[in-house]
């Protein structure tokens, strides 16, 4: 009788030391928001890069700093002439534990992340790039913070505008010749019903609009004439539907700031128009194909659009300006 009650007390303590260990590594795999809050996701950026390239690393990763439930850390470059606005963005910041839930609540996790960046190039500078449903919703649960760093940056480099119409990000210079498989012209009928689009929305009618176009991007003088041709041709076209068009070539801060602040953005692909557009208080439209993959987001919001790209097997020759605006030109 005596056994009995030794037994029963080695099994209880037993029982004990038990619910114990699985509690201990249930909260060891299991990090609070609190624990996180101490932590710091630190991130390189490479300080050479493009502007459209270095923000859209820069917040990619601040993106996985809040997935992971960290602050972001990450080197900024400073006094950086050709950049000037990006010298004001903060290397710190702090955790957000609403975005961190908003992902969760998506489904979005490091590995689904991580697997549709390895299917373009594996590459951040990529990240901008939405071919997927999951990474339109990245991108639009970082859109509050990512629109206040931007604003409070950009006023900060007295780069804060008013623009009075809409916006063209016209990209010709060192593409669309080198027939990279996501950059691509556009049938001119894109730039047509995206205006529409943007005074629908905006609930006003426009007459004129700005085209943000230089030629000497990574560019050639062969390739600069005829991106000419190509930019005279669009406002020609442009014209003709009532709108002034003007042309503008400014200095790499001040037209991502003309982009920013625009009531509406036409983007023709590419990080440079899609940080300033997507993440402004305007409306924001864009062209996008990936021929790498033969993709698009099929169930992606409307100003993301790719029925009007012109695949480059639609175009033999770019320096046969005149054939190739003839394309452009036609219906779809």
């Amino acid at each position: 009788m005596k056994i009995f009650p030794k037994i029963v007390i080695i099994v209880l303590i037993l029982l004990f030391v038990i619910i114990f260990i699985k509690n201990y590594i249930h909260i060891q795999k299991t990090p609070t928001i609190e624990t996180f809050e101490t932590e710091e996701f630190v991130a390189d950026l490479d300080p050479n890069s493009q502007l459209g390239n270095f923000l859209s690393c820069y917040f990619y990763k601040l993106g996985l700093a809040f997935l992971h439930g960290k602050n972001y850390k990450t080197n900024i470059p400073r006094n950086n002439e050709t950049k000037i606005f990006t010298n004001y963005l903060p290397d710190m910041v702090e955790f957000d534990p609403n975005i961190q839930a908003e992902f969760m609540a998506a489904g979005i996790t490091d590995g689904s992340l991580i697997n549709e960046l390895n299917q373009i190039d594996g590459h951040c500078v990529s990240a901008w790039n939405i071919l997927t449903k999951e990474r339109e919703q990245f991108w639009t649960i970082l859109k509050p913070v990512i629109n206040k760093l931007l604003k409070e940056a950009m006023e900060k480099a007295n780069l804060k505008k008013e623009i009075d119409a809409p916006v063209i990000h016209y990209r010709c210079s060192d593409v669309p010749m080198q027939r990279l498989e996501y950059y691509h012209f556009q049938k001119y009928e894109y730039f047509k019903n995206a205006l529409q689009q943007i005074e629908e929305k905006t609930n006003q009618k426009y007459d004129k609009v700005y085209i943000c176009y230089c030629n000497t991007h990574i560019s050639k003088e062969k390739n600069q004439t005829a991106c000419d041709t190509y930019s005279e041709s669009l406002v020609n076209y442009l014209n003709e539907l009532g709108y002034e068009a003007i042309l503008k070539c400014n200095k790499i801060d001040e037209d991502f700031a003309t982009m920013f602040y625009a009531p509406g953005l036409i983007g023709t692909s590419g990080s440079f128009s899609f940080m300033a557009g997507y993440f402004s208080d305007g409306v924001f439209i864009s062209s996008s194909y990936d021929e790498r993959k033969d993709r698009q987001c099929e169930d992606c919001d409307d100003r993301i659009q790719s029925n009007y790209v012109v695949k480059h097997a639609e175009i033999p020759d770019y320096y046969d300006t005149t054939a190739v605006i003839k394309l452009l030109s036609s219906p779809l």
